[in-house]
């Protein structure tokens, strides 16, 4: 199993938003130096955790599909899923037609991290949820 730094979850947040950035533009985006950055991504490489710049974080923790169903008369969904999107482990949220509204693809260390995220998503916004359906991925491809 790949043991990740907090710096090598910086840099495939970094990667996610932008897969080909330079080392030196993430190196200013996370707080690091360049060579740092640059030795830690070719480590992610060798490691299998990057492979052809789709990230891959087999055995780097849990990915998962957050459903999230917004209350009648909430305020702007698309309000909701930019601040939920500017949350640590949340990579993407979408917003869709459908059963749910919204749909935010999270990467988190543990089931622990998952369910904080969660309560996070209730506590912060209790009135204006519904219900969220969780979905673990089980396998990227």
């Amino acid at each position: 199993m790949v043991h990740l730094t907090e710096n090598d979850r910086l840099i495939l947040d970094a990667l996610r938003r932008n897969s080909r950035a330079t080392a030196r533009a993430i190196a200013e985006s996370v707080g690091l130096n360049q060579r740092t950055v640059s030795s830690r991504i070719t480590q992610l490489e060798e490691s299998g955790v990057i492979r052809q710049y789709t990230i891959r974080e087999s055995g780097a923790g849990l990915s998962a599909l957050i459903r999230i169903k917004v209350s009648p008369g909430a305020k702007e969904i698309g309000s909701l899923g930019a601040e939920i999107r500017t949350w640590s482990g949340v990579d993407t949220v979408f917003e869709i037609a459908g059963e749910a509204d919204l749909i935010a693809l999270v990467h988190v260390s543990d089931t622990i991290s998952l369910r904080t995220l969660l309560d996070r998503i209730w506590e912060s916004s209790s009135d204006q949820i519904a219900s969220t359906i969780t979905e673990l991925v089980l396998e990227q491809y």
